[in-house]
């Protein structure tokens, strides 16, 4: 009896895939033994060993090891195995070993030549990786593969075949799952093996990690006017919807520190964010940007600028941006950027069905003429309603507009305005024909300061108060005719449009804030009113008429759109439309384009001189887009005539190419053919890799406000996953 129990015990743990309880003894369930599964276990009772072969499995709660071999010592409570070691759910990624010896508890231990993967293909290489605890582990002289990597992502086999282009290599690596850290001492970095950067220090957050406050990844510019510079960003983690990055950039050659704060705010109904950007002001001991005769002495310059856009619910909504500086040539001493003005805004709609309000400031801050800047407008508020009933009896509509606008400046006209706009619709159809008639009538009421105190004298222009009241009456036509098919659509749409308006002209009394000379283009060929603003209006009787028409068929959609405004009676005001002639016939407006399905799009806007049909003004905007080659041209001819004293003609060329392994080039040029020079014009060759950024462009800029070419270049190169 005794022989047969002896054989069948030694056939029992003799069976494939058998398995063993390690360390069985009574605990609590967080503190379960290891479970061992193999194809054959065995065991030595003389030297208190469990061995196992073949698919060997030892499970100790959500953490598994895998190998083809390994020895258990009841005494030593060591597990050492060897044989394609793969360990989950132990470390902070899959790690992979020829061998490895850990206490049963897995509380400790060593694997030897082993790898630590991360899910996007990323790892870490140890000669030795010291298990000190369950929440710390060591790494003697480790390398980090920084960069993610698909194949190896989907085949951890593949770590070691292929190059790696950044790696850090440090001698020791701490891993704290306490803190969710990598702490890397005495690490260099190596790009294609090669080493060029040294860190005593290195600290950054576990893959596994969601966001905290630390160090982000540092890149490095290199510019024409202030050298090489060395940007560190810190980031801090306020709570789950705020935080802040302070990003001090320093250029070592000029000693420039330029510190750009931003705040990030994620609202219940949107988001905003603020900028401020902080400078030394070490540029006045350089020779940038010569065109600059007076730059500011101040010791600390700044920009603040943000934007944000909130949607309480459908209705309301509100937005801004801000872009506010401390001098006027802050912008051409550390951007680059040549703008003539500067725009902050507040906007606040409120849209219901066909009504809406809204509610607007606007600040002005002049970058380019000095002594303009005490005129530049605040905009505090513009105030705009409009009201549209249903439609009525007869579908006829009544229309309410109101406006108030109110501008102030330190030193020049401060002004007041009020506008009530009455106006009635009625749409109707005759055999296809549409049909509109509308008319309105605009009241306007002034409050004027317009003391200047630069005047000694405080002459004033304008009286306090002012008035003033028009009327318009217009009547529009349109036949819409279409002809579809199996292979195409065609459209085919004559439309006209007659308008009367007048009013007192009272031009030398009343200042002109809002409104500006317009110019007749096919967009507002038809429109009722073609003078912006509510100070000017455009005056007299006037007609359009024009056609449009539209293709559509297997290669695209192909349109054509033409027409022509004759004024029959003309107030003269002191804003104009350019476009007509002295005959008061306009030239002929249009445009013609292409848009293909796929690849290629064309536009053609032009100018026809009434009398002659010479095409006055001229404007061509093409792309081309396929596969990774993009092309846009941009041509603009304005020959001389009695609209325009001078000619203008221009270019604008931009072409882009995706190179192999993530590299992009482009090419942009503005060049002015009348003046024989470049307004701009530049190269850019960008890499935006798995692991690392980079950029390197040269610029030349000479828009009309700089009396000579400055040229800039930058060099970029920023680390990623550190």
């Amino acid at each position: 009896m005794n022989f047969f129990l002896t054989v069948f015990l030694l056939f029992f743990i003799q069976i494939s895939k058998s398995w063993a309880l390690i360390n069985n003894v009574k605990i609590p369930k967080t503190q379960l033994p290891a479970i061992l599964k193999a194809d054959i276990i065995s065991g030595d009772k003389i030297n208190q060993e469990i061995q196992a072969f073949g698919s060997v499995e030892i499970s100790k709660e959500s953490s598994i090891i895998f190998a083809d071999k390994i020895v258990y010592n009841k005494n030593t409570k060591v597990i050492s195995g060897d044989g394609n070691v793969i360990a989950k759910n132990l470390e902070i990624g899959n790690l992979l070993a020829p061998n490895f010896d850990i206490k049963d508890d897995f509380s400790s231990g060593n694997f030897y030549n082993a790898r630590i993967f991360f899910s996007d293909g990323s790892y870490l290489f140890s000669k030795k990786i010291l298990r000190l605890s369950p929440q710390k582990t060591n790494l003697d002289r480790p390398i980090f593969s920084i960069c993610p990597n698909e194949e190896i992502a989907k085949n951890n086999s593949r770590a070691g075949n292929i190059f790696d282009f950044i790696t850090i290599k440090s001698s020791s690596t701490t891993i704290d799952k306490d803190s969710n850290n990598f702490i890397s001492k005495n690490s260099v970095i190596k790009f294609y093996k090669v080493p060029v950067f040294y860190i005593p220090y290195l600290r950054f957050a576990l893959p596994s990690k969601g966001r905290q406050s630390g160090f982000l990844q540092p890149s490095y510019a290199k510019t024409s006017n202030f050298g090489l510079g060395i940007k560190t960003p810190y980031f801090i983690d306020i709570n789950k919807s705020t935080d802040l990055t302070i990003s001090p950039i320093y250029y070592l050659s000029s000693k420039q520190l330029i510190v750009n704060n931003e705040w990030r705010q994620f609202a219940k109904y949107g988001k905003y964010n603020l900028n401020l950007e902080l400078a030394n002001n070490k540029v006045r001991n350089n020779n940038i940007d010569k065109t600059i005769i007076k730059r500011s002495n101040k010791n600390l310059r700044w920009l603040a600028s943000g934007e944000g856009k909130f949607n309480f619910d459908n209705n309301f909504g509100l937005d801004y941006e801000l872009k506010t500086l401390s001098d006027r040539t802050y912008l051409r001493d550390y951007s680059f950027d040549y703008l003539a003005y500067s725009v902050s805004k507040v906007n606040f709609d409120y849209i219901y069905k066909r009504n809406y309000v809204g509610i607007k400031s606007i600040r002005f801050q002049e970058l380019e003429n000095e002594a303009l800047e005490n005129n530049s407008p605040l905009i505090l508020p513009t105030f705009n309603t409009y009201h549209e009933t249903e439609p009525l009896f007869f579908k006829e509509k009544l229309i309410l507009k109101t406006n108030f606008t109110s501008i102030h400046r330190k030193e020049g006209l401060q002004y007041n305005r009020g506008s009530l706009i009455p106006q009635f619709k009625i749409p109707f159809n005759i055999k296809g024909n549409l049909f509109e008639l509308s008319s309105k009538l605009q009241a306007d009421l002034y409050a004027l300061n317009d003391k200047d105190i630069r005047a000694q004298d405080n002459i004033r222009i304008y009286k306090s108060s002012q008035s003033d009241l028009k009327s318009e009456i217009a009547f529009n036509w349109r036949l819409p005719i279409r002809n579809k098919s199996s292979l195409k659509t065609i459209t085919i749409e004559p439309m006209a449009n007659f308008v009367m308006s007048q009013y007192k002209s009272r031009n030398s009394i009343i200042p002109l804030e809002d409104s500006t000379n317009s110019e007749l283009t096919f967009s507002n060929l038809f429109a009722n009113d073609r003078i912006s603003g509510f100070d000017r209006n455009e005056a007299g009787k006037r007609v359009s008429y024009g056609l449009k028409t539209s293709l559509f068929n297997d290669l695209g959609e192909f349109n054509i759109t033409a027409g022509q405004a004759i004024i029959l009676k003309k107030d003269e005001q002191d804003v104009k439309i350019r476009g007509f002639a002295n005959n008061n016939r306009s030239n002929i407006v249009g445009i013609a384009s292409f848009k293909g399905k796929k690849y290629f799009s064309i536009s053609y806007s032009f100018q026809l001189d009434q009398s002659n049909f010479r095409n006055d003004v001229n404007q061509v905007y093409s792309t081309i887009n396929y596969k990774k080659f993009e092309l846009g041209v941009d041509y603009l001819l304005i020959r001389r005539n009695i609209f325009n004293d001078t000619k203008r003609e221009q270019a604008t060329f931009k072409s882009s190419f995706s190179l192999p392994n993530k590299w992009n080039f482009k090419v942009f040029v503005t060049r002015d053919f009348v003046r024989s020079r470049f307004i701009q014009r530049g190269v850019e060759l960008i890499r935006n890799g798995c692991c690392s950024d980079f950029g390197f462009s040269v610029i030349e800029q000479n828009p009309s406000n700089l009396t000579k070419p400055q040229k800039t270049f930058n060099l970029n190169f920023t680390i990623k996953n550190l």
